[in-house]
């Protein structure tokens, strides 16, 4: 590890981490020392009407420890083990710094920021209160912490140093496989996400359909909320973490398992077919139908090989699956051909 990177993973520990925890904590503490003149259960949660959703006093502080804890940890434990998330057949390394890495890290001081302070602000609004419904709107005060989340997100951001430049790898032009004019030739191929990627997307689906059930159960009428949000990651499972690879007559096609997003590039489109090796996290900022910090798109799902094709009006598509480069060959002999 360079001292350049180093510096970088340093800035992200206080930054990202160790500096949202801490307000986090601070808020708790001040929220405690006023529990004696705090209502119980306390306001939680404002609709058009006033209070709709309360929590008893310690509730309050798991849920400020809970949500903002949580989503500050989460993110850092991504960053911290992305390049070390199952890689393809090539076991080549990754990057160990870069700029999402960075972003993450300012985003999570925005986010501890306003948590932090939206929860003193609730709890200071209900001071001296006997029952938690007469606390005032907290609306104009939610405008200030989004305020503070935009601008704490962009000091963080400058607090910490300018990312190692990542060098992507090499594209490798395609070969080509001896093809008679009377022959045809196909290729088949699964991109599929990490395993431990998995494992994370259907853990949470599970909690969630959990958490679900349970509001069903107790009769609460925001379960729907919560339903909703469980279709929405259930779908998205469905068509970010397994895509189907054909290479024929035709050209490419990049099709998820329920059938949307689904890429088609016409032989006749292509201009360049290479293989390459690619990182998500460093090179696309993350997993899935994705769009990279240079302007390709395409499904990376892991990091290793990759099929890159280039259209003629410059478009990038790239999709990480194993046999890459048998695609590729594939691929450009059929275009050699349909010429």
């Amino acid at each position: 590890m360079t001292d350049e990177i180093r510096r970088a993973r340093t800035a992200f520990l206080w930054v990202g981490v160790i500096v949202p925890l801490g307000l986090l904590a601070l808020a708790a503490a001040v929220i405690i020392a006023w529990m004696p003149e705090l209502p119980d259960p306390m306001a939680i949660h404002w609709g058009s009407d006033g209070v709709d959703g309360v929590a008893s006093q310690w509730g309050y502080i798991a849920m400020i420890l809970g949500i903002g804890g949580g989503v500050v940890i989460f993110d850092a434990v991504i960053v911290a083990f992305a390049q070390r998330l199952p890689q393809s057949s090539t076991k080549q390394p990754v990057a160990q710094w870069s700029t999402t890495a960075r972003f993450m890290g300012a985003v999570n001081l925005g986010l501890g920021t306003m948590i932090a302070f939206l929860a003193v602000v609730g709890a200071a609004l209900q001071r001296g209160l006997a029952d938690a419904a007469d606390t005032p709107d907290i609306g104009i005060w939610t405008f200030v912490g989004f305020g503070l989340l935009v601008g704490f997100t962009a000091l963080g951001w400058f607090l910490q140093p300018k990312s190692p430049v990542y060098e992507a790898a090499q594209a490798a032009p395609a070969g080509s496989i001896p093809l008679a004019t009377t022959e045809r030739a196909v290729w088949f191929g699964t991109a599929t996400m990490a395993r431990s990627g998995v494992v994370v997307l259907v853990s949470a689906l599970a909690l969630l359909a959990l958490m679900t059930v349970f509001w069903i159960a107790r009769g609460d009428d925001s379960w729907w909320i919560l339903g909703f949000v469980t279709f929405l990651l259930a779908v998205t499972i469905g068509s970010m973490v397994v895509f189907r690879v054909r290479v024929n007559a035709e050209g490419l096609r990049v099709r998820s398992l329920l059938g949307w997003p689904n890429t088609r590039i016409p032989l006749e489109r292509i201009e360049k077919i290479e293989w390459v090796q690619v990182n998500p996290f460093a090179e696309f900022g993350g997993w899935g139908w994705r769009i990279g910090l240079d302007g390709r798109r395409g499904v990376v799902l892991r990091t290793g090989d990759s099929l890159q094709v280039t259209e003629a009006n410059g478009r990038v598509f790239v999709v990480t699956v194993d046999g890459a480069s048998d695609a590729a060959a594939v691929l450009e002999t059929l275009r050699a051909h349909s010429a």
